[in-house]
């Protein structure tokens, strides 16, 4: 179990990598990714608000990832 728990982080760190420099990416050059054809409530403003909300999303990855969103051990 511990194993798989190892390999669970290491994968969300790369993940969060590779989405924090994509969506960086996306957020200096919009137009890199087109906007999605969406209606309604829940259609994002324009690309850089997909973009910014991918990074944060990616920096929590990374955060679990390496360990800084863990609970602490108590005694």
């Amino acid at each position: 179990m511990k194993t798989a728990i190892v390999i669970l982080r290491w994968a969300c760190l790369l993940a969060g990598i590779c989405g924090a420099l994509v969506s960086l990416w996306a957020f200096i050059y919009p137009g890199a990714f087109p906007q999605m054809p969406m209606d309604g409530p829940l259609a994002p403003p324009s690309p850089r608000w997909r973009a910014a909300f991918g990074f944060l999303f990616s920096l929590l990855l990374v955060g679990y990832g390496s360990g800084r969103l863990r609970h602490r051990v108590l005694p």
